[in-house]
């Protein structure tokens, strides 16, 4: 209790410290010393900066810091949290049924906070008629709980936002919370309050049912992690990392241990192998050790097997996470303070520095960075349209492809009979089942084409060109920049050279170098790669000869459809994925960012140049402004070190 109150406290004078700052800041920038063309140029460089102000305030206000646990329908996901809690709080869902998010944090009183849709709030307390500690208790708690979110019992749920559970769980610490949430795939106004609530979440433990189509949930599970990139591009997610997000994979035990001499994998090692492949193309930031294989049925304390050991190990991570969430939410908005006083410096040291300079060298700078501005501003526009382009030019490529490899002979044998599967007609028993194993097999080869070098080479070169265009035109800002700021030493001896290039690279680094790849997503197919059954190869033409001639025609026409819609299905692919994701990205280098950092320069070069005499007359406000900034970067400073 003593601890949990010590935790509470320390994590609320950390937000009034940090939304102190801002207030500070708010002050600064609107009081009448910092006047109206400092207030010109931090609107270029970072516009809406008093509503972005505002919007971050409130972003440190939330309690929550979300660890979401998410997954397909009946993916484990109610029971993973039971085994979490150490306390059976949800049953076991077979089907879709949970209808709301539902929040588990630490409290001392067991009570539940209904959100409605409306935004009304309605909190039921169970602390004297529920002990989360005992069975009788938490019976009770499921029931009520069953009630509030089981939409197969009730309609009303479905009006439900989310459900908030409070009760003691010491580990939990500060305001972290474990966030169970409505199943992938299921109704649309479901699946919704799911998308609705990533923004909220600092980390994510994905739940893979591994009997399922093969693991991953081919319709859903791609577009979230879609979404979770979308979110972090566009800096909507700024506390989320995503080298922290966890893959259980569950329900080993569904999946036929076979003995076998032959020098092939087993199903579960091919599964494991292909699983894992699976979740690395998705979601490329993973960490090889946060992908778990277990059984969450074989997992308990009086127990000692593969599950057991893979879920201490889970449980270990997930502690560091819960840690990190703790902090992370503060270290951001502290990060995001120092970037924007670091704007204001920069501005305010050119000012500072221009007495040094004689109006004939300013004069010839201005001309030479004018000249190099608009060079820059100009080839902003021809790298975005050359970038967007190849990306244009690479899935018509790609698609023209795929459809010249099916229309060869060679193409179909090997499409209609992978290397390692059955023959097309051993387990196909009519013409509508041949078709529907025709459909497979295409889907498991545009699974596998799109995901090969071939395909992904040219994204990830896009990519890569886009960031090194991005680092190179930011260190050619920060060098004409450094030119007007000269040198400027704190207390420390830092240089505010060295401070301007290292607030401008890390800006780089969070807009451009995020910590993971492209979500080329491959194609969605209801019926996975490993659900079409492994058998020893036979000789691919034996089907071709004494077979039912409508079985043969049945894959032929089949086959054709495919074949002439390929083009349009892997151009659609690429596009919704990767190429939205890499235009995404484009857009935001060569339209937004960097524009703007070519602007705000622009925009101070004539400030310095038209208004000359005036800036060096202010001299004495000037060194006052610098004063109260640098006060306000040593607080942040000095809380960051708190904070290691």
């Amino acid at each position: 209790m003593e601890e949990r109150d010590t935790t509470k406290r320390e994590t609320t004078v950390r937000k009034e410290q940090v939304i102190s700052m801002y207030q500070r800041l708010e002050e600064f920038l609107e009081s009448k010393d910092f006047e109206d063309d400092f207030k010109k140029l931090l609107e270029i460089s970072n516009p809406n900066y008093m509503k972005l102000l505002e919007k971050r305030k409130i972003d440190i206000e939330r309690s929550d810091h979300g660890i979401v646990i998410a997954g397909e329908t009946s993916a484990g996901k109610s029971t993973l949290i039971n085994k979490i809690l150490e306390k059976r709080i949800f049953k076991g869902r077979n089907s879709e049924s949970t209808s709301t998010v539902c929040k588990i944090r630490n409290s001392e009183r067991v009570q539940i906070t209904v959100e409605h849709l409306s935004g009304q709030m309605e909190v039921i307390d169970l602390t004297d008629k529920c002990d989360g500690n005992t069975e009788e208790g938490l019976r009770m708690l499921r029931s009520k709980l069953k009630d509030l979110t089981d939409m197969t019992l009730s309609q009303e749920s479905k009006q439900y936002k989310s459900v908030d559970i409070g009760l003691p769980i010491p580990f939990l610490k500060g305001d972290t919370l474990l966030v169970d949430t409505p199943g992938i795939g299921g109704a649309g106004e479901v699946s919704h309050k799911l998308m609705d609530y990533l923004p909220n979440a600092l980390s994510f433990v994905f739940v893979i049912n591994v009997a399922s189509a093969g693991g991953m949930q081919r319709d859903r599970l791609p577009e979230i992690l879609k979404s979770l990139i979308s979110l972090k591009i566009d800096d909507e997610m700024p506390c989320f990392d995503p080298r922290d997000v966890i893959f259980i994979t569950n329900k080993w035990d569904t999946i036929p241990k076979e003995e076998s001499d032959s020098e092939e994998e087993d199903e579960e090692t091919k599964t494991w192998n292909n699983i894992r492949t699976e979740i690395k193309a998705r979601w490329p930031a993973v960490k090889e050790e946060y992908i778990y294989k277990l059984s969450l049925t074989e997992v308990s304390p009086k127990k000692n097997n593969k599950s057991v050991e893979q879920f201490k190990e889970f449980q270990k991570v997930l502690m560091i996470n819960i840690e990190k969430a703790e902090t992370a939410r503060v270290t951001e908005h502290l990060r995001f303070l120092q970037e924007l006083l670091r704007s204001v410096t920069t501005n305010l040291q050119a000012r500072l520095q221009l007495e040094k300079k004689s109006e004939d060298e300013q004069i010839s700078l201005t001309k030479d960075h004018q000249r190099d501005i608009d060079t820059l501003r100009q080839k902003c526009k021809e790298v975005g349209q050359n970038l967007r382009k190849r990306i244009t030019v690479h899935i018509t490529t790609t698609a023209e492809t795929s459809y010249e490899y099916m229309s060869t002979s060679m193409g179909k044998v090997k499409i209609l009979n992978p290397s390692g599967y059955s023959a097309i007609v051993d387990v196909c028993d009519s013409p509508e089942g041949c078709a529907n194993e025709v459909r497979r097999r295409f889907g498991l080869y545009i699974d596998s084409y799109l995901k090969s070098d071939e395909v992904v080479h040219e994204f990830t070169l896009i990519q890569k060109d886009t960031e090194i265009f991005y680092k190179e035109t930011n260190l050619k800002l920060n060098a004409m920049q450094n030119k007007w700021s000269e040198v400027l030493k704190d207390d420390k001896g830092t240089t505010s050279e060295e401070a301007s290039a290292l607030s401008a690279l890390g800006i780089a680094a969070a807009v451009v170098l995020l910590p993971f790849g492209l979500p080329l997503v491959a194609f969605a197919f209801t019926v996975g790669i490993l659900s079409l059954g492994f058998a020893p190869v036979r000789f691919v033409w034996d089907w071709f000869w004494g077979k039912d001639q409508k079985k043969r025609d049945a894959i032929d026409k089949e086959y054709e459809n495919c074949r002439v819609t390929v083009r349009k299905t892997v151009r659609v692919q690429l596009e919704t994925n990767a190429g939205t994701v890499l235009e995404k990205l484009i857009v935001k280098v060569t339209e937004n960012e960097l524009p703007r950092r070519i602007g705000a320069l622009e925009e101070l070069i004539k400030q310095l140049r038209t208004s000359r005499q005036k800036i060096i007359d202010k001299r004495n406000m000037l060194e006052i402004l610098q004063g109260k900034i640098i006060e306000m970067e040593k607080s942040i400073l000095k809380f960051q070190k708190e904070l290691q």
